[in-house]
């Protein structure tokens, strides 16, 4: 069973198509969220230099001297010798208020072929300043990518029930062989299982058929689409943390309480297991998505 990394991109800036307080939360609201957190024993949390002001919200928590531990990643729109690689990790671990991080992540699958950008994180990492070098991806190709990689530790990739295409191409048991450690994120489709049909439709084109049948099926063995969603990816038994993100401390606890029900999802894991298969790339990649995020 996978545990839970709370994804902060939402504290930092609007972030989704099912945000459902419509704004940012206040930092009174993510400290509160971070309390709850810390309190249901979640202790990894995700962010980056990209998601606005989420470091500095982190850091004015000062969440490392609560227990957590603290993943980042490059900003995607860098493009810098070593010491500009290695000044934008400083700078993060400022705004974070630490001296070191558990991982520190590409943003980008491209910055592998980089030699300044991986020398630079390989040195960073000799100093101690991230236990782990990681990599987050967006395509089957990549994934694999990445796990034959000796260089990279963790990679995050996007998996949920409408998208098995990393069991289908061997991914986990690549990642396993090589020591990899897996974190998953989407689980909820950025938001789009949630959703009725009609609404999903609307938002993506051809998305309505596959969220129809998903939530007829999480009904059939008494679970609602969020439970059933989260549960199938913390069920994987290639997945170490599923990354997941909320707008309210209520979320918070009500996917935390999940953790427990992983013994009563595996009937209905094998049957949902599979049974999404050869969906358009236009509705699985949210970067796709002609809708504003």
């Amino acid at each position: 069973m996978a545990q839970l990394c709370l994804g902060t991109v939402q504290f930092g800036m609007h972030y989704g198509i099912h945000n459902t307080l419509g704004r940012q939360p206040t930092a009174e609201e993510v400290f509160g969220i971070l309390d709850a957190a810390l309190d249901t024993g979640i202790r990894m949390f995700d962010t980056a230099s990209a998601y606005g002001t989420s470091e500095e919200l982190l850091g004015r928590y000062a969440l490392a001297t609560h227990g957590g531990q603290i993943i980042s990643k490059l900003h995607p729109a860098l493009e810098g010798e070593r010491r500009d690689v290695q000044q934008e990790i400083q700078r993060s671990l400022t705004r974070l208020s630490v001296t070191s991080l558990y991982c520190y992540m590409l943003h980008r699958v491209e910055d592998l072929d980089d030699a300044s950008v991986m020398d630079a994180m390989e040195e960073a990492k000799a100093r101690g300043w991230m236990d782990k070098i990681g990599v987050s991806i967006y395509s089957p190709d990549d994934a694999m990518r990445a796990a034959e990689d000796s260089r990279i530790d963790v990679i995050q990739v996007p998996y949920n029930v409408l998208d098995q295409r990393l069991d289908d191409c061997g991914f986990f048991e690549c990642a396993k062989e090589n020591r990899k450690e897996v974190f998953a994120r989407s689980s909820f489709l950025q938001g789009l299982l949630l959703m009725s049909p009609a609404d999903a439709e609307a938002k993506v084109a051809g998305s309505g058929v596959y969220v129809e049948r998903f939530q007829a099926m999480a009904a059939e063995d008494g679970f609602l689409p969020r439970e059933a969603a989260m549960l199938y990816a913390l069920c994987h038994a290639g997945i170490s943390y599923v990354v997941f993100g909320v707008d309210t401390s209520a979320q918070l606890n009500e996917n935390a309480d999940l953790l427990s029900r992983c013994h009563t999802f595996s009937a209905t894991y094998q049957k949902l297991y599979g049974a999404f298969r050869d969906i358009d790339v236009n509705i699985l990649e949210p970067q796709r998505w002609k809708v504003s995020l």
